[in-house]
């Protein structure tokens, strides 16, 4: 499996593993991870044993690479069962070349309108943060200038710029550049 990330940033990464001879996940009662039992090589160079050691979740099992690590464009991890056949060999396959379009997304707000307090208008709706960042941003006019893009509801696909912000009702207020409609509640948008 390949997965996303950003290049030179301690991450955690989660992952599935499969109980020796059998179709079951491994849990911790059927697999105690040993500090060698992952080894990882960075654009195809030799092979280290990582940093960190496997760790039981509530679903699933993780590594943590360092940044040190995680200095590369592709990381290949292999997990190898050292004291015998508990678990089936797994391999995750890290790619940071798209490392700059991956931080870029940390800048985009996602955010949900929220007409429970204050109704919507064509120039005004107030929203919750729902994604990548889920706390509301406290600074006064800090999202003046950028665009508002709608991605469901009745103005979807459509956009317009932000002109004034404000937390209010632990909500975000926005007003902006008139548009077509009022937007529902519940209805998402991206904060470019």
């Amino acid at each position: 499996m390949e997965i996303l990330a950003k290049y030179g940033i301690q991450q955690t990464f989660y992952f599935p593993l499969i109980d020796a001879g059998t179709t079951d996940l491994a849990v911790s009662a059927d697999y105690t991870p040993a500090a060698t039992d992952c080894r990882l090589s960075k654009d195809g160079g030799s092979w280290a044993q990582a940093t960190n050691t496997i760790a039981d979740e509530t679903e699933g099992w993780s590594i943590t690479l360092t940044a040190a690590e995680m200095q590369a464009t592709r990381i290949h991890i292999n997990i190898i069962d050292s004291t015998g056949a508990a678990i089936e060999d797994q391999s995750l396959v890290i790619f940071t070349g798209l490392g700059g379009q991956i931080e870029a997304t940390a800048g985009i707000y996602v955010i949900a309108v929220d007409t429970g307090t204050t109704a919507s208008t064509t120039t005004t709706c107030e929203a919750d943060m729902v994604g990548p960042h889920t706390t509301n941003e406290v600074t006064a006019d800090h999202l003046n200038g950028r665009l508002l893009l709608f991605t469901t509801g009745v103005l979807q696909g459509q956009m317009t710029d932000i002109t004034d912000y404000a937390l209010a009702n632990s909500n975000l207020s926005l007003t902006f550049t008139a548009m077509t409609e009022a937007a529902g509640s519940g209805d998402r948008a991206v904060i470019l």
